[in-house]
């Protein structure tokens, strides 16, 4: 029994050990993979935030604020 718990405890460490040089071997690379990809990613975000904000103004500008105005008009006109 004692032996199965040692085997155990070791795997573990093991285990533990490995993911741990795996993640600082990811965190340290500097080959420039993750710039990219990070760059790739904000202009991404960048486009679409973009696109987004011309879509509602053009929602806001022909349809909302003329409703509103007319709504405002026809209340107090």
């Amino acid at each position: 029994m004692r032996n199965l718990i040692n085997r155990a405890a070791a795997a573990t460490t093991f285990t533990v050990w490995n993911t741990k040089r795996q993640a600082k071997e990811a965190l340290c690379n500097e080959r420039g993979d993750f710039y990219i990809s990070d760059g790739v990613k904000i202009i991404i975000a960048v486009v679409l935030g973009a696109l987004l904000l011309t879509a509602l103004s053009g929602i806001f500008n022909d349809t909302v604020i003329p409703r509103i105005t007319h709504e405002i008009e026809a209340l107090f006109g």
